[in-house]
């Protein structure tokens, strides 16, 4: 009866109980065959044996427990029937409004509820599956059907339909998501219904080292398979836990509507495929068996918090960390299965042994080649093939796992207890004390209100008590690399590099491990082996291996439901290379320079004898989709590595110098003749990372407004005008108007379901649909992307605007109430639909570290100032909401400039204005005003500024002079409010000019005045 029970909870309201009339009637449940033939036994169990108690302990602290008489039901004109929503951060308010004929009655509403549910799923009578089916498509089909699409015009409005609308912040679907995690903890798998219902616990689970793993990248491939394998082996983790509990117990991250998370589910039901269709939900796969844009976007945290019940408290951390071990493994196993096999079937083709051995014969002395040449024939033997050990001994203790898990309540005292019991103030106490309260809980005012108490109350200190408790687990850890013998990766500088002779037991774990020559050979059989995939000179370890393998050798792709029929790995995981993200703008905009260019390559790989013999690889690898949807849109299948003579040169399996060299001169040659020059359009590009600021506060509720903002509006006028229905009007005004709402179950899954429009909708629309990048990571508040020079400043822009629902400089979005709604018409309503999206709301901030880097600075350079531009920088500045920039030359200068962000539009407004002409005075400027003025109340610099333009030989608009002083004096008062802190120093604005005159600089094609 587990799954049963959570069901009932699930469906135990009306989905459409907003707009119902009586609040009384029941959900759809009596229309599911595997309840209602339990219909008698799941009633007395909801209402006679505490099954209700999950409903009232998910609805603790974040629903006010109003008389009866209170209610608010919907407003019915003659053409709209709207219903008030309030933001559950803000408080915010706004009306969903359909345009039903008149009103539905109660009748109606049920009829569409019942017709929601598709025969197949009404009568199964596996309960788990017809609980799955619920979980994720039942909103969708009610939004979905006829009724409601003919006469809403956002008819996804449907899923924000509140669970009370006396207090209309929190969805329905929320709310009784949590219900059923709730209903399963407290009667779990092996209880019955008569049983007493048990403590839920509180699990938190967490996994590292996260940088490290990302950050040993050569290239972005690297980069998007670290990052990609630490999202699919979170969302393993929480998989594990769907499987086990069901998807509702996961809090964080939700898992609902999360790409990753529905391949996983049509592999488990396969027959599920036609209701993505059906409710126009986007297919995790696509037709042609390749992954969709979003199931290829990492999102998943390493931490990950979820309801379990009591019996599992002590066991589930370790199965969880064992099954991410297994899954680890398991990758690993596979990719080093795959080396070996491919590299023994190679054997078979005689002209590939020839050629291998002929390049021995050029590049070792003689005296080491006929040794080298029979090590490399003993490669096809199964049994020369010794590193097993090796592998295992990498892979096993890289992970570090960690858990905590704590009561809801306190496990020896009951879940709810009665305000006028003689033991409810040991019961409070002992509460309290578990949730380390420093406040009293719950307040005078509430106890004068509410006749029981029940353990939600507590929910937000426990969930702060929960992340303290694993910090100082993993401030215990003890972490050790495992013995290393001969040469190290040459990426990271960790663990020994691969390779297949290389014994792994003692005595052999010290020591000098194997020859250099010998490493080299092996990695250029890998090279050979795997074109594209290794260039013959990096020597890497089993963790990097199996890092950039896992997609497809690891099984990763398989284990999605996506067919890998083709070696290209930008091709399977649809992702670019960092010279067509640098160019990306560029091609946009100069499609018929790109296509020259391209002819001036071609012609001469067609005429020099040293590319002649690659001549159609390069065509392969230039004349394919760069996987930037705005690219692609444009060009269809010109590639922005054909920029790159370092990346075209590894792509086309260039060996010799002469090769090189030529290439080198190709690349040179044809850029002057398209008018370039020195430089190319893909010479710098740009990562950023953002990250919204106090998130821990929003989760513990600390930036939640008091009661009034969040309860509807006619059920606050009732309560001041003291209407007659309600008892001790006085003291409801008081609980609304001085109590702070707090963050309970139901708003903190609302809270986190909410996320998912940011991260899953607005992030990837916005990067990569309106502009020319790719997003790496979106996780709720996490986002990390690349972009293009020209495209950084108005992603920043566009994605603090976004984060807290402000003005979109497009126009394609409205803010209402703290949400985002796409515009009729707009290219943003074709792609997401016409549709509210949430937003963290006004007064909500991201901090972003934003790298700018040449194309030759290696990749953990730029991930590693990317992170402490971010961490240490921006989110350091007064008040957070930073910007730090810093760009990083190819000779190892290092640029860095900060900004607040609210003052990013006017720097980008004066940006904007300027031409080329307008660097040179930058650049005086950075270098005279130190010597003529200070940071005071007197307008020094504006003086400064405006004595230095005038000694310029070319006059500069005088508007553009004024407009220049203008934003420095803002500047400077900003400066002088905060002295002393982070980003107020003269030397900041100096940076500041320097980083304007280098946006101005690094424009592609320069842009002179006329």
């Amino acid at each position: 009866m587990y799954y049963e029970r959570k069901l009932f909870a699930l469906l135990h309201d009306p989905y459409l109980k907003a707009l119902y009339r009586n609040k009384g009637l029941k959900g759809a449940w009596q229309q599911v065959s595997c309840l209602n033939q339990h219909a008698q036994d799941l009633q007395n169990w909801w209402n006679h044996h505490s099954g209700v108690t999950a409903d009232h302990i998910a609805s603790a602290s974040d629903r006010l427990s109003f008389q009866r008489g209170m209610s608010t039901p919907p407003t019915t004109t003659v053409n709209i029937t709207q219903v008030e929503i309030r933001h559950p951060i803000t408080g915010a308010k706004s009306d969903l409004n359909f345009a039903f004929a008149g009103s539905l009655s109660d009748e109606n509403l049920a009829e569409i509820e019942q017709q929601s549910i598709w025969g197949g799923i009404g009568q199964e009578s596996n309960a788990e599956k017809v609980f799955w089916w619920f979980w994720r498509f039942y909103g969708e089909a009610i939004a979905s059907d006829r009724h409601i699409k003919s006469q809403a015009v956002y008819a996804k409005d449907i899923l924000l339909l509140p669970s009370d609308t006396r207090i209309p912040d929190c969805p329905l679907e929320a709310h009784t998501s949590i219900t059923a995690a709730l209903a399963g903890t407290l009667f779990p798998k092996n209880a019955s219904n008569a049983d007493r219902p048990q403590h839920p616990w509180l699990l938190m689970f967490s996994f590292s080292p996260v940088q490290e793993f990302i950050k040993s990248s050569r290239k972005l491939l690297d980069f998007w398979s670290g990052s990609y394998l630490l999202h699919y082996l979170g969302a393993k983790a929480c998989w594990f836990l769907a499987e086990r509990y069901g998807p509702d117990t996961v809090i964080t991250p939700n898992l609902y509507n999360q790409t990753i998370i529905d391949a996983f589910l049509l592999q488990k039901y396969p027959d599920f495929e036609r209701y993505f269709k059906e409710f126009g939900i986007a297919k995790p796969v696509e037709t042609t068996g390749q992954p969709s844009p979003s199931l290829v976007t990492a999102g998943f945290p390493n931490v990950i918090t979820a309801l379990i019940p009591a019996e599992d408290k002590d066991s589930i951390g370790q199965e969880l960390q064992e099954h991410l071990r297994q899954t680890w493994l398991n990758l690993g196993k596979k990719v080093r299965e795959a080396i070996k096999a491919k590299v023994r079937s190679r054997y078979e083709d005689a002209r590939w042994v020839a050629h291998i051995q002929d390049w021995i014969g050029t590049q070792f002395p003689a005296a080491e080649q006929e040794e080298l040449k029979k090590e490399f024939l003993s490669w096809q033997q199964g049994g020369r093939w010794e590193w097993n050990a090796l592998w295992e001994a990498q892979l096993e203790n890289f992970w570090e796992s960690y858990w905590i898990a704590f009561p809801l309540g306190d496990p020896e005292k009951s879940l709810t207890c009665d305000r006028r019991a003689a033991n409810y103030s040991s019961w409070k106490t002992a509460q309290a004390i578990l949730a380390k309260a420093e406040n009293p809980l719950p307040t005078a005012v509430e106890e004068n209100v509410y006749s029981t108490i029940n353990v939600g109350t507590w929910w937000p200190l426990l969930q702060q008590r929960l992340g303290s408790a694993l910090s100082a687990v993993k401030n215990t850890r003890n972490w050790q690399f495992p013995a290393s013998p001969g040469e190290r990766s040459s990426i990271s500088g960790a663990y020994s590099a691969l390779h297949p002779n290389l014994l792994y037991r003692d005595p052999f774990r010290e020591g000098h491990g194997l020859p250099t020559s010998s490493l080299r050979l092996f990695w250029y059989v890998m090279s050979q082996a795997f074109p594209g995939l290794f260039n013959g000179s990096e020597r890497l370890n089993a963790i990097e291996v199996t890092k950039r393998m896992a997609w497809k050798h690891g099984g990763v792709a398989e284990a999605l439901g996506v067919e890998c029929s083709e070696e290209d790995y930008e091709n399977l995981v649809r992702f670019p290379n960092a010279s067509s993200i640098a160019a990306a703008r560029f091609m946009v905009e100069y499609p018929n320079q790109v296509k020259q260019y391209w002819q001036e390559l071609n012609q001469e790989f067609t005429a020099d004898p040293d590319l002649q013999p690659y001549r159609n690889r390069f065509g392969g690898k230039t004349r394919r989709p760069t996987q930037i949807p705005q690219v692609d849109a444009k060009l269809g299948d010109y590639n922005g590595v054909m920029f790159s003579a370092k990346w075209l040169a590894e792509d086309v399996g260039l060996e010799t110098k002469e090769e090189l060299a030529a290439l080198r001169s190709a690349v040179d040659w044809a850029q002057k003749r398209v008018g370039w020059g020195d430089r190319s359009p893909a010479d710098w590009w740009c990562i950023l990372l953002a990250d919204g600021d106090g998130m821990g506060d929003y989760v513990r509720g600390h930036n939640l407004k008091k009661y009034q903002a969040y309860v509807a509006s006619n059920v606050v006028k009732d309560i001041q005008q003291k209407k007659s229905y309600i008892e001790n009007p006085d003291q409801w005004q008081k609980l609304i108007n001085e109590t702070p709402k707090r963050m309970g179950p139901a708003t903190h899954v609302g809270l986190n379901r909410a996320l998912l429009d940011f991260a899953n909708r607005l992030v990837p629309y916005l990067v990569e649909q309106r502009h020319c990048g790719r997003v790496v990571y979106s996780g709720g508040d996490d986002v990390m992307a690349i972009l293009p020079l020209e495209d950084a400043l108005s992603v920043i822009d566009v994605l603090r605007q976004a984060w807290c629902g402000g003005t979109d400089p497009a126009g394609e979005f409205e803010p209402h109430g703290d949400y985002w709604q796409t515009v009729q018409g707009s290219k943003a309503a074709e792609v997401l639909g016409m549709r509210r999206l949430f937003t963290m709301g006004q007064g909500a901030t991201m901090s972003m570290g934003v790298v700018i880097a040449y194309r030759s600075v290696p990749l953990p350079t730029v991930l590693e100032n990317l992170w402490q531009a971010e961490k240490e920088r921006a989110k350091k500045l007064p008040g957070k909401d930073g910007l730090c920039f810093r760009v990083l030359y190819g000779s190892g200068n290092v640029l860095e400039a900060v900004l607040k962000g609210d003052r990013l539009a006017d720097w980008q407004a004066l940006l904007q204005q300027a031409d080329d002409d307008v660097s040179p005075l930058l650049y005086r400027l950075v270098a005279e005003l130190p010597q003529h003025c200070w940071l005071s109340q007197e307008q020094v610099i504006r003086k400064a500024i405006a004595s230095i333009a005038s000694r310029r030989e070319k006059d500069l608009p005088q508007e553009y002079i004024e407009n220049l002083c203008d934003w420095c004096d803002r500047w400077e008062n900003w400066a002088l409010q905060h002295e002393g802190q982070l980003g107020t120093d003269f030397q900041d604005l100096l940076n500041l000019l320097r980083l304007m005159a280098f946006f101005i600089d690094k424009r592609f094609p320069p842009q002179r005045s006329k």
